[in-house]
């Protein structure tokens, strides 16, 4: 494997880890909201089914950014 595919494979983990990171920032704003008592409830519920589809948007950046690292290295997950 040469040194180029391993610094793309390399990005990629970054970019991934950006993601996780967003979704770890997103879950922490929903708890925040549940605890706004100034805001109403069908805004809570609007914003929160927002920040949910945000959410599932990260996830699958994340899922597709594993399988460009497992494209670029040939390293897959042990199954074990």
């Amino acid at each position: 494997m040469n040194n180029m595919i391993l610094e793309l494979a390399k990005a990629v983990q970054f970019n991934e880890k950006a993601e996780a990171q967003a979704v770890l920032d997103y879950t922490e704003f929903l708890q925040m909201l549940d605890g706004a008592e100034d805001v109403e409830d069908l805004d809570k519920k609007f914003i929160r089914e927002t920040i949910k589809e945000i959410i599932s948007d990260e996830l699958n950046h994340q899922s597709k950014l594993k399988m460009l690292y497992k494209t670029l290295s040939g390293i897959k997950e042990n199954k074990s």
